[in-house]
């Protein structure tokens, strides 16, 4: 692969126990040059965690939910190409972030989707029945700058940014993360609460993938309707 310099935006709320294991893998990656994490109005530690790693901590004064919270991350990234990664994965290596960068570094496409295979049986699963939803991505620095403001989209974040790539005709390359996976919200909040927090997570999802980034419903939004 040509020599690629990598920025990590990596939105966090009360991840302090699991994003260890994330910063660990993507400070090994020689590729990297800046990696941003946005510390989402966290309760906990997570902002001396990852301040502990030297990287570029961001914190908000309140929690913005994670739309909001990678909005302000990719205003600081300054690489060609942007990686965008959850907290709490599990299994992450370096080689993982190559992944998602080399298709943009050498094949031209405009982003790439981070979907897990051989990690977790349902978070597996989840990526195979769904792949769009994955928080794994990549793109050039220029095309996340002609993003409109998607701050307030919450959860809806990855279903908006599938539509937008589709209406602009990006080209979309999906790469398999193998071995990969994340700690499951049942795991972080119990059950009820967790329950609560999918249900919520669903109706954002669904906005985010029935709006356009600019607030508008596209004309062919009815062609969508039932087949997310």
């Amino acid at each position: 692969m040509a020599e690629v310099h990598l920025s990590v935006v990596i939105p966090a709320y009360n991840e302090a126990e699991r994003l260890p294991r994330v910063l660990a893998a993507v400070t090994a990656c020689d590729a990297v040059r800046q990696v941003i994490v946005v510390d989402d109005g966290s309760e906990d530690d997570t902002a001396k965690v990852a301040e502990g790693f030297g990287v570029q901590v961001i914190r908000l004064a309140s929690n913005r939910g994670k739309a909001g919270a990678v909005w302000v991350g990719l205003q600081e990234a300054r690489q060609p190409i942007v990686i965008l990664l959850d907290a709490d994965l599990q299994g992450l290596q370096p080689h993982h972030l190559m992944a998602l960068a080399q298709p943009i570094a050498e094949e031209g496409v405009d982003m790439t989707l981070g979907v897990f295979r051989g990690g977790r049986f349902w978070t597996d699963l989840s990526h195979l029945l769904a792949p769009w939803v994955t928080g794994q991505r990549a793109l050039p620095l220029e095309r996340a700058r002609q993003l409109p403001d998607f701050s307030a989209l919450g959860y809806g974040l990855e279903a908006a940014l599938n539509k937008f790539a589709r209406e602009h005709g990006w080209r979309v390359k999906t790469v398999v993360l193998r071995g990969v996976s994340h700690v499951m919200k049942e795991e972080k909040l119990g059950f009820w609460r967790a329950l609560a927090a999918r249900s919520h997570m669903y109706w954002e999802v669904g906005k985010g993938w029935l709006l356009s980034l600019n607030g508008q419903k596209p004309d062919h939004v009815r062609r969508f309707q039932g087949k997310i």
